[in-house]
C-alpha cells in the first residue's frame, strides 16, 4: 500500500466516521440506514485489505473507494433531512421501544404447519429429484420458485419475529427458529440464512433485550461459518461415495469463507480495474418491481444474476456491493437517484417503525436494514422479498389483529 492508497484508505474510514456521528446525534440510535449499510462494510473493507495480495487473492484496487465515498454522501443526504425535520422528538427515554405484545399464538399454528410442509416435500424430493440435496438445483427447486418460493419468504418474517422474541419463558421457539434455518439451509442461498438473523439480532439490540459486547460479534461470525460449514458440506459431501476427507473439506470451506466474505468489495475492484465489463441495464435494479408487472402481463422476467465472474484467486465472483452494483448498471443521474430512493425509503420505514412501535412495522424496517447490512456483498433491495417479505408481515399482522379484535369483542358483549 503506498503513500496515495493510504491516504485513500484514512479517508474513507474518516468519512465513515465522521457520517456515523452524525447520524447517532440525528436519531439517537445507532441502528439507522446508513449505519447499517456503512458500519459492516468498514469492517468487510478491513478484512479485505487484509486478504488482498496474501493466500493467492488478488491486489485490491484502491480507485473503488471512491464510489462508496461518493454513494455513502449521497445515502446520508435523506438522513439529515428527515433527520432535521424531526429534531426535539427523538428521545433517549423511549427511542428504542417496540410494541411487541402481541399473540403469538396463531404464528405458532402457521410456524409448525409451514415447517411440516416443507419436511414432508424435503422426504417427497429425496426419491423423486434427479437432482443432489445441496446442489442449486434442488434447492431451488425445494424453495426457490412457484408456491414453494412464496411459502418460505413467509418464514423470513417469522424467523425475524421469533428471534426478537425469544427468551428463557420461550425455550420452545428455538425449535422453530432452527426447523425454518433448516429449510433455508436446503434452499442452499447462504445470504437468505444471514440477512433475517441479523435482522432479529438488530431488533433485540435495538430494543435493548440483547445488549452489544464482543462476544456477540464472535457468535455473529462462528453463526457465518456454520451457515457456511453446513451449506457446504451439503454440496460436497451428500451423494458422493468417495468423499474427501474433513481436513480437506474444511480447508476449502475456509477458503470460501474469506471468497464470500471479500468478493463483493474484490469484485467491484477487479470490474472497475478492467474497465466495467457489464453494460448498464438500469431495469436490473428495478427487476422485482419489473417482474411483478411482467408476472400479470406475460412478458418475459428481467434477469437480474450477473453473468460476469471474475476470478479473485480463490473463485469466481458475480457480486459488486452495494453501490457497484448499481453504478454498473445506471448513468450518472439514474445512480444518484436510485441512491436518493433507496436511503429516503429506507428512513421513511425509520420514521414510521419509531412512531408506530410495532412489532411488525420494525420486523420490515430491519428486513430492509439486514439487506443493508449486507451491502458490502451486493444491493439486495432489487430482489423479490424485499417486497414480497414486508406483504407477508401485513398479511401476518391482519392474521393476529383479527384474533385480538374477536377477543377484545368477547370481552366487551360478557
Amino acid at each position: 500500500m503506498g503513500p496515495l492508497e493510504f491516504i485513500a484508505v484514512v479517508a474513507i474510514y474518516l468519512e465513515i466516521a465522521v457520517l456515523s456521528f452524525c447520524d447517532y446525534k440525528l436519531w439517537r440510535t445507532m441502528y439507522t440506514p446508513l449505519n447499517m449499510l456503512m458500519l459492516p462494510y468498514a469492517a468487510i473493507l478491513f478484512i479485505t485489505l487484509m486478504s488482498c495480495g496474501n493466500m493467492g487473492i488478488v491486489e485490491f484496487y484502491y480507485p473503488s473507494l471512491l464510489l462508496w465515498m461518493i454513494g455513502l454522501l449521497l445515502f446520508a443526504v435523506p438522513s439529515y433531512i428527515f433527520g432535521v425535520s424531526f429534531s426535539g422528538i427523538f428521545k433517549d427515554d423511549d427511542i428504542c421501544k417496540i410494541d411487541d405484545n402481541v399473540s403469538m399464538g396463531r404464528l405458532n399454528i402457521i410456524s409448525v404447519i409451514l415447517i411440516l410442509l416443507f419436511l414432508l416435500r424435503f422426504v417427497f424430493m429425496l426419491f423423486s429429484s434427479p437432482y443432489l440435496p445441496g446442489s442449486e438445483e434442488f434447492g431451488t427447486d425445494y424453495a426457490g420458485k412457484g408456491l414453494w418460493g412464496h411459502l418460505h419468504r413467509i418464514m423470513h418474517a417469522l424467523t425475524i419475529i421469533y428471534i426478537y422474541k425469544y427468551d428463557k419463558n420461550h425455550k420452545y421457539y428455538l425449535f422453530l427458529i432452527l426447523g425454518m434455518f433448516c429449510v433455508t439451509f436446503i434452499y442452499g442461498v447462504k445470504s437468505w440464512v444471514l440477512i433475517p438473523a441479523i435482522a432479529g439480532i438488530c431488533m433485540r439490540l435495538y430494543s435493548g433485550k440483547m445488549q452489544l459486547k464482543l462476544t456477540l460479534f464472535i457468535k455473529v461470525a462462528l453463526l457465518a461459518f456454520v451457515v457456511f460449514f453446513i451449506t457446504y458440506s451439503l454440496s460436497l459431501l451428500l451423494g458422493r461415495e468417495n468423499s474427501e476427507g474433513f481436513e480437506t473439506v474444511f480447508m476449502f470451506i475456509c477458503r470460501a469463507f474469506v471468497h464470500y466474505i471479500i468478493s463483493g468489495l474484490v469484485g467491484w475492484s477487479m470490474d472497475l480495474q478492467m474497465g466495467i465489463l457489464e453494460n448498464p441495464n438500469f431495469d436490473v435494479l428495478l427487476a422485482n418491481i419489473l417482474n411483478l408487472y411482467n408476472v400479470i402481463t406475460g412478458n418475459e422476467y428481467v434477469y437480474a444474476i450477473n453473468p460476469f465472474f471474475l476470478h479473485n484467486g480463490i473463485n469466481g465472483s458475480n457480486v459488486r456491493s452495494f453501490f457497484g452494483t448499481i453504478y454498473v448498471n445506471s448513468n450518472l443521474l439514474q445512480f444518484i437517484l436510485l441512491t436518493l430512493f433507496a436511503s429516503g425509503v429506507s428512513y421513511m420505514m425509520k420514521v414510521w417503525a419509531f412512531f408506530s412501535r410495532s412489532i411488525f412495522v420494525n420486523v420490515v424496517y430491519f428486513f430492509i436494514g439486514g439487506m443493508l447490512i449486507m451491502g458490502w456483498f451486493d444491493y439486495f433491495l432489487y430482489t423479490l422479498p424485499c417486497l414480497e417479505v414486508p406483504a407477508w408481515v401485513l398479511v401476518l399482522y391482519l392474521f393476529v389483529y383479527k384474533k385480538s379484535a374477536e377477543s377484545t369483542k368477547k370481552i366487551v358483549v360478557v
